[in-house]
């Protein structure tokens, strides 16, 4: 996720901790274990991955820790005073077990929507090679073509709740949880969430699910939104026969951005955040602050978040990101993702070989407007690049009509 620099959490950090919007809405809620969910992949599509069903999506992957209980949820939620810290969650320490009895003691039920069937089938890969487990919720046809959605940060799966719905007519449509995110496992570790590892999850999930192309390889449509967009952008060029169009949703390049940020100093100051989460443990602390006033803000403020009135996200819709988010460790892994994003290997700067669709919004908080077109100049002269007027970084919630709208165009009805 792209936070709108250090004047957001500042300005948030102040207002939060005399209660914030939600600092006195925490509440002890009670857990229970998620049923199992039956049904299986058609074989011949597995070769490095198990698919497990899923035995409560939310319930194996989301840490011993539950959400809320007297302070609120789990990392920072008040006491009923508005801002009191529940450190354990937020800094990821150690945490023993609820006493039993307690409030912690059962298991939180996930909000309506994020667990159940509503918009699709919870299923698990197992990667062969790590052993991790990989949440993911599908719709469609099991033998149609698969469309891959992959997420960004603060967010899981859910974001692409309106695609699963508007594609699974002709689509196998996945929207996966990337590993540390959501329901998906959490290995401990920053060097666990390297831009490497990450790619070969995906190459892992395109090998078990993907339609088999002409040469016998896998192969999606692969759709990425911050985040998953940068995954995107690099899966595409090191693994070309494994996608076979590729749409980025407000993402930038590793190997671009620099350049970028050179030409267009406004844009350090947009992600000046980066630099923040670079620390250890203090970013867990803000963004647990007031009840996670920092994230709401972020996907609910009127400038950075979803701004149209009839996408603003409900209560019940928020809570579906801060339930993974508050489990105790739960920011930890997504923010190991910025950790890891300095140093390592060289960026492959290739152009992807297949058809890209850019979709951007013109009141991006967190990305100048003129980076798509810098994008599409620097590493796909032939992409499709739709600015949307007054969409802000978050389109697949924010304006899912007009992003399934070109979505179609561009990827067209399979045979």
């Amino acid at each position: 996720m792209f936070f709108g620099g250090i004047s957001l959490f500042s300005d948030t950090v102040l207002a939060s901790s005399g209660g914030g919007r939600g600092g006195g809405r925490g509440r002890a809620r009670k857990r229970r274990e998620q049923g199992a969910t039956p049904g299986g992949h058609p074989g011949g599509r597995h070769a490095a991955v198990a698919v497990l069903g899923a035995a409560g999506p939310h319930a194996p992957a989301a840490g011993p820790g539950a959400r809320g209980g007297p302070g609120g949820r789990g990392g920072g939620g008040g006491d009923g005073g508005g801002g009191r810290l529940r450190p354990l969650g937020a800094l990821g320490a150690a945490a023993p077990g609820p006493p039993r009895g307690s409030a912690l003691a059962g298991a939180a039920p996930a909000p309506p929507g994020l667990a159940d069937g509503t918009y699709g089938e919870h299923r698990h890969l197992h990667l062969q090679d790590s052993g991790l487990r990989l949440h993911y919720v599908a719709a469609g046809p099991a033998a149609a073509p698969l469309m891959l959605l992959l997420h960004g940060f603060p967010q899981n799966w859910f974001c692409w709740r309106h695609q699963l719905r508007e594609f699974s007519t002709c689509f196998r449509v996945v929207a996966l949880d990337l590993r540390g995110c959501g329901a998906s496992d959490k290995p401990p570790g920053r060097s666990s969430y390297g831009p490497e590892t990450l790619l070969e999850d995906i190459r892992q999930v395109v090998e078990a699910l993907g339609t088999p192309g002409e040469k016998g390889v896998p192969k999606c449509i692969l759709v990425g939104h911050d985040w998953g967009g940068i995954f995107s952008w690099e899966f595409a060029a090191t693994y070309p026969d494994m996608v076979e169009k590729l749409v980025i949703i407000a993402a930038s390049h590793r190997a671009v951005m620099a350049d970028f940020v050179a030409r267009h100093p406004t844009q350090l100051l947009r992600s000046s955040y980066v630099f923040l989460f670079q620390l250890p443990w203090l970013p867990e602390l803000l963004l647990s602050l007031g009840d996670f006033e920092l994230l709401k803000t972020a996907l609910t403020g009127r400038w950075p978040g979803v701004g149209e009135p009839p996408a603003r996200l409900t209560e019940q819709e928020l809570d579906a990101y801060l339930y993974g988010l508050s489990q105790p460790r739960g920011l930890t892994p997504p923010l190991h993702y910025y950790r890891n994003l300095f140093g390592g290997g060289p960026v492959r700067r290739e152009r992807p070989l297949a058809p890209v669709l850019l979709l951007w919004g013109a009141r991006d908080a967190y990305l100048d407007p003129r980076l798509g077109p810098y994008l599409q100049r620097r590493l796909a002269p032939a992409a499709r690049l739709h600015v949307l007027p007054g969409a802000g970084h978050w389109l697949p919630e924010d304006r899912p009509d007009a992003v399934n709208r070109l979505l179609w165009d561009f990827v067209g009805t399979p045979a």
